[in-house]
């Protein structure tokens, strides 16, 4: 393997120390940078040596927060090899240029297969050029799939692929299904916009958030407003707002 210079940014000394030993137990010729505690002075020491650090090893979560907090929308040049004691980014991690993951606690022979993994691709990573990672990967959620509904004395999912809109009146919730049934459920809207795909459900008034597959039609309505045409249809009129209904008829596609 050919002499690298590396960058450490890890907020846990023992664990930074640890890393250190075994890069340097591993590669002899390695050389250290630094160990940084936040991301902050990772981005400045990386703008001040840019050119000359080979492979970052990267705690995800730093002292000053997470890394692409600092790193988002840097062209970072540098192949980054992640390190987290939460596995709940592996997949997000994989879909930037990284080289590769590392869950802690990590070995010796994690560390040792990481380098190869770079060793075989950095011809790869010299090539590309520029690429820049962001906080978008990272901040990708997991959406509310299903809703556990109560009919009498039961309790059943409904998936929200199912669920045509709801619908907030009378001081109560509804959950409206494609095939017109109605269940109360104990979310607000406010709480169901954070829960919900904003690609298959968008907030159309106070009173109603519709699946994109629920609206049938908009028509012109006053000053600017549409009123949106829902199946199943409701009991009362869906009137969208003038400020509201370019966002919609964006979101639609229109």
């Amino acid at each position: 393997m050919n002499k690298l210079n590396v960058l450490i940014c890890e907020d846990e000394a023992p664990a930074g120390k640890l890393l250190q030993s075994y890069l340097e137990e591993i590669s002899p010729g390695i050389s250290i940078e630094g160990i940084l505690e936040t991301g902050e002075e990772a981005k400045n020491l990386i703008l001040e040596k840019e050119g000359s650090i080979d492979l970052i090893f990267m705690d995800i979560e730093l002292a000053d927060g997470p890394c692409f907090n600092t790193l988002d929308e840097m062209e970072l040049t540098i192949p980054v090899i992640f390190t987290t004691a939460y596995d709940e980014y592996a997949l997000r991690a994989f879909k930037l240029n990284s080289v590769d993951y590392l869950v802690k606690p990590i070995t010796k022979e994690d560390v040792q297969s990481a380098l190869e993994k770079f060793d075989s691709m950095r011809n790869v990573f010299l090539e590309t050029g520029n690429f820049r990672f962001t906080k978008t990967f990272f901040e990708q959620k997991s959406f509310k799939e299903r809703f556990l509904v109560k009919l009498g004395r039961k309790l059943f999912p409904v998936k929200t692929e199912d669920i045509a809109y709801f619908l907030a009146t009378d001081k109560m919730v509804w959950l409206v299904t494609d095939q017109s049934k109605k269940y109360i459920i104990n979310y607000t809207l406010n709480d169901l916009e954070e829960l919900l795909d904003p690609e298959m459900f968008f907030r159309l008034n106070r009173q109603f958030i519709a699946n994109v597959s629920a609206i049938q039609e908009l028509e012109p309505y006053f000053k600017g407003q549409v009123t949106a045409k829902l199946h199943p249809v409701p009991d009362i009129e869906v009137i969208v707002s003038r400020n509201k209904t370019p966002e919609l008829k964006s979101w639609l596609g229109v």
